[in-house]
């Protein structure tokens, strides 16, 4: 039972790791909210720039953001 469980935490963990965009991703935003969110996260990555490591519209903002622009659809892959 407790190798089932180990297992089963290990699958969970390794879909939401895959699940996050990697870092360097580029996206095209078709929303304006999006850019506004990434315009206000502009403060913090210029301070904690370890943790900015994705791009919207050319603005460096966290791949978090990113992943979730691209999960509601209001995202595409940046040419």
């Amino acid at each position: 039972m407790n190798a089932n469980k180990r297992l089963f935490t290990a699958l969970i963990l390794g879909t939401m790791l895959a699940a996050c965009a990697s870092t360097g991703t580029r996206v095209s935003a078709t929303s304006d909210g999006y850019r506004s969110m990434a315009r206000g996260q502009e403060p913090w990555c210029g301070t904690f720039g370890d943790t900015c490591t994705c791009y919207l519209d050319g603005i460096k903002t966290t791949c978090s953001l990113v992943y979730a622009c691209v999960n509601s659809g209001n995202c595409r892959a940046a040419q």
